[in-house]
């Protein structure tokens, strides 16, 4: 099994999936993206995973993935997690992705399901993709179900079989269907810990025991984010579910509806560098705009 560096604390707590930032050009914004991940960490984020969906992980040249990852080291300290986000639709990218993941500093892979050739992908094929990259991965590999942008939903038995791999220590869940992610669960245990993507379901995912949260409301709303955990964790129970019911439209409305060019909208508002998507992702237009700030302010985060 590849090692992790002693400083790290167990894989959970609240994590942000964060923004690449881009120039009006397309290229990387070195200052913005240094920005937003001091303030996510200044909040008390504990762990950064960069080239996720938030990220727009799929209009990302390899080069930019370095870059991005090599930035988040030189700011993320050595007890706080970087992850970075390596899934494509090749098995040979993927495990190319690691190693270079690797050398910029990361302490483990997220990989989301090759989805192209999407009626191929059998849990047959899904298998011996993420059995190859666990096998050759030098870095710690945690697995990644969107069905909303991959369109593929890990299975139960799938992520129980999974689980056993020695190089496999996780998963982000992003779907929100409680019902899997109980099934998820059930792998669940001190080599293997499931990780929460949706907003919306924060309180009901901590309920069933998931270890934490990776969540692109955490981008724009952190404080309100890491408050609804910390009440939950002490036990205030009515209260932390009060704050999800505040936070679930933003998470639905902005980053579900809209994707990155909500969430950097969002982003924007409160004060944090969103800035540009790049193409073929439009910006928001100006009554998906006016919906951003409406929820935003109904959640209190404006």
């Amino acid at each position: 099994m590849t090692s992790l560096r002693a400083s790290l604390p167990p894989l959970g707590g609240v994590m942000v999936p964060a923004v690449s930032t881009f120039t009006a050009d397309g290229a990387l914004d070195r200052a913005a993206f240094e920005r937003n991940l001091q303030a996510h960490l200044g909040f008390g984020m504990q762990g950064v995973l960069v080239a996720g969906s938030s990220g727009e992980s799929a209009l990302l040249e390899n080069d930019d993935r370095a870059q991005l990852l090599a930035w988040a080291r030189a700011i993320v300290p050595q007890d706080r997690w970087l992850l970075a986000g390596i899934g494509s639709e090749s098995t040979r990218l993927t495990i190319a992705r690691a190693h270079m993941a690797q050398e910029m500093g990361a302490d483990a892979v997220l990989v989301v399901s090759p989805h192209y050739f999407l009626k191929r992908m059998t849990d047959a094929a899904l298998l011996a993709h993420f059995t190859a990259v666990a096998d050759a991965s030098p870095l710690p590999v945690l697995l990644y179900n969107i069905p909303a942008y991959a369109h593929v939903v890990l299975s139960g038995a799938f992520v129980q079989t999974l689980a056993q791999h020695p190089n496999v220590i996780g998963m982000k869940d992003s779907a929100g269907n409680l019902p899997m992610l109980e099934q998820y669960l059930a792998a669940a245990g001190d080599s293997f810990r499931v990780m929460t993507g949706s907003g919306a379901t924060v309180v009901p995912a901590l309920e069933r025991g998931v270890a934490g949260a990776i969540l692109a409301i955490g981008l724009y709303a952190g404080p309100t984010v890491l408050r609804m955990v910390e009440l939950y964790r002490s036990g205030d129970h009515a209260a932390a579910s009060a704050l999800q019911a505040k936070l679930a439209p933003i998470a639905t409305d902005i980053g579900g509806a809209l994707g990155p060019a909500g969430i950097k909208a969002a982003m924007d508002m409160v004060g944090l560098s969103g800035g540009p998507t790049r193409a073929p992702l439009l910006a928001v237009s100006d009554d998906e705009r006016a919906t951003v700030r409406a929820r935003l302010e109904a959640a209190g985060v404006l």
